[in-house]
């Protein structure tokens, strides 16, 4: 399926809208973007993924809507994101 980065923002955005903890649920929100996509439970996995988007190209894309603006994570991600970060970090 090729990229389209424009249509792909597009439904990101209206899913957050429709869906606020998608924002900070990439599987949940690959799923509601499948299911809009057309997944077909009827079908084998590999033919569903032939039709859908890429989850990699929805993650990504969700991360540059957050790193906008667009979309704001909860507190509770935020800080457990960056609590994360500071851990990594010491290790280093």
């Amino acid at each position: 399926m090729k990229v389209n980065t424009q249509d792909m923002r597009h439904k990101i955005l209206n899913t957050i809208k429709l869906v606020p903890s998608a924002a900070d649920n990439d599987k949940l929100l690959i799923a509601l973007i499948w299911q809009k996509e057309g997944w077909d439970k009827e079908l084998n996995i590999y033919s569903n993924l032939r039709n859908v988007s890429s989850p990699e190209t929805i993650r990504r894309t969700r991360q540059k809507l957050v790193e906008e603006g667009l979309i704001k994570s909860s507190e509770t991600i935020t800080e457990a994101r960056y609590q994360d970060f500071k851990q990594a970090r010491m290790a280093i």
